[in-house]
């Protein structure tokens, strides 16, 4: 067995599993009293009202978000034009490989 150092000092954790225990207790609290609140009538239809009123929202905000974007692309499109070089020929064999790495197919 390794002999420990003399300054090691050891700190009790009776009040992180304290904590532990009541975050426990409140987690199985919450759960009981959302199983008795669904069991109330009309409690879930209204939950599932109010989810579907919610996610509506939220699409409806997409699609608005989405056409002021598409909106305001067109003119700054328009106003900014295309970008192109006039008299250049790529072809794949310019290209040289990097300095220091090995091409794929020479390694086989």
């Amino acid at each position: 067995m390794a002999s420990e150092p003399k300054n090691l000092r050891k700190a009790g954790t009776g009040k992180s599993a304290a904590g532990l225990i009541a975050m426990v207790a409140i987690i199985i609290v919450a759960i009981i009293a959302a199983a008795w609140l669904l069991m109330q009538p009309g409690v879930l239809e209204n939950i599932v009202y109010a989810l579907a009123i919610i996610v509506a929202a939220i699409i409806v905000i997409a699609i608005v978000a989405y056409v002021a974007m598409a909106l305001i692309a067109v003119p700054m499109y328009a106003y900014k034009g295309e970008q192109y070089q006039e008299g250049v020929d790529y072809n794949l064999d310019d290209v040289n490989p990097v300095e220091g790495k090995e091409d794929k197919d020479e390694q086989r």
